[in-house]
């Protein structure tokens, strides 16, 4: 088992909880947090292309995975900087990613599950894979709930958000737990 896809996502877990903290101090003072989002979730969507390529170790897939990041970016800088701009929130660039990100971690889930003589409950690329199809499954249906088809109604909004934090907890138990899976011996 290689361990260098489960050292990027390592780095990766660490540049998302700097980002969380700065929007949240951001909100806090009441700054617009949209510019930040934008530039975490094209760093993100970059981590996690590098992620799955790694994992995947497929020599065939590194010019589709250089041409899909080099798209991805392109177009979360245009949608950052001309359309919606960069203090509007940019919902149609973070269902772009949670598209790509669902289709990568199912090709991950379908080739761990071709994989002979393997247990998924103690391969750690099975969990962070699952725990990143489900949240960005989640994260996609809440927010088209929530900001499309809820709008106007605040409390059932407010309680679609409350699902996503509970799927939050669920996803971070499966990503603990795959962190947990990683063989000592490539840590």
């Amino acid at each position: 088992m290689c361990p260098r896809p489960f050292k990027l996502i390592a780095v990766y877990f660490l540049v998302a909880l700097m980002a969380e903290i700065a929007a949240s101090t951001m909100a806090y003072y009441g700054m617009n947090n949209n510019l930040l989002g934008d530039i975490f979730y094209i760093v993100e969507g970059l981590f996690l292309i590098s992620f799955f390529y790694l994992f995947y170790a497929e020599e065939e897939f590194l010019y589709p995975a250089i041409i899909i990041a080099i798209a991805y970016l392109l177009y979360g800088v245009y949608t950052t900087v001309v359309d919606p701009g960069p203090w509007l929130y940019n919902p149609v660039f973070r269902t772009a990613e949670s598209l790509l990100v669902q289709a990568l971690a199912a090709y991950a889930l379908i080739r761990i599950s071709k994989e002979e003589g393997i247990e998924p409950s103690k391969h750690p690329g099975f969990w962070i894979a699952t725990g990143f199809f489900i949240y960005f499954s989640v994260n996609m249906t809440v927010f088209i709930t929530a900001t499309v088809l809820f709008a106007d109604n605040i409390p059932l909004m407010k309680s679609t958000w409350f699902i996503h934090s509970c799927s939050n907890i669920l996803v971070n138990l499966l990503f603990a737990y795959g962190l947990f899976c990683i063989p000592l011996k490539i840590r």
